[in-house]
């Protein structure tokens, strides 16, 4: 099982990207039969999580609070991606395993798995680039596969090198992944690849260990 985290950037051009998907993995399912590749998507708050972020600064709303109501957006673009996709939803482990006997691709609703343990920090350095994280080590899912709106990670930004391979202590300063992650990885025996979801025939090369546009981060 490999985890694709939908970035919430990709929100209102996801819909090609997960037609997409659909065919190319049926397409390698089909040409290998003795290991089927299957695909948890979990996705991003997007421009709900956005809302929330503009009203936790112009109200009151307590850290926890907004922690929580961006954690249910995550389900929000995940029944959207539904919507527009025809991907089946599940919100629990339990199900993901049982449906991916039938399913190569499926998109996990997280908010109940995440508001149900304090494992992760409750604050804005905390992301579904994080929650994918948790739950691929929860899973034993050895792959993360974190897709944004940009092609990897740069040794500065704006207008720097775009790198294949970075130590996650390595990471500072403004990236395309959350805070978190970085310590994450660093803790747990994970590979993760930040991509450009614009371009899925990248993510396929990630899913067939070939070489693309993308950068690795190492522990």
């Amino acid at each position: 099982m490999v985890i694709l985290k939908i970035g919430g950037s990709l929100t209102l051009n996801c819909e090609n990207l997960l037609k997409e998907l659909k065919i190319q993995i049926k397409e390698l399912n089909d040409i290998n039969n003795l290991i089927k590749t299957k695909l948890l998507i979990i996705p991003g708050g997007g421009n709900f999580a956005n809302n929330v972020r503009d009203i936790y600064e112009k109200t009151n709303l307590s850290d926890d609070g907004a922690h929580k109501l961006a954690t249910l957006c995550t389900d929000l673009t995940g029944v959207y991606m539904k919507d527009i996709s025809n991907v089946k939803t599940a919100n629990n482990i339990y199900d993901v395993k049982d449906m991916f006997r039938y399913e190569d691709l499926l998109i996990f609703l997280p908010s109940n798995l995440i508001l149900s343990t304090d494992k992760l920090p409750r604050s804005w350095d905390v992301t579904s680039d994080s929650f994918a994280g948790y739950i691929a080590d929860l899973i034993d899912c050895k792959k993360l596969i974190i897709a944004t709106d940009v092609d990897g990670i740069y040794n500065k930004y704006p207008e720097g090198k775009l790198l294949n391979t970075i130590n996650a202590k390595s990471i500072k300063g403004f990236t395309s992944i959350d805070k978190y992650l970085p310590e994450f990885i660093c803790s747990n025996n994970i590979e993760c690849y930040v991509v450009n979801g614009n371009f899925p025939k990248r993510i396929i090369s990630i899913l067939e260990n070939k070489i693309d546009t993308y950068t690795k981060i190492l522990k």
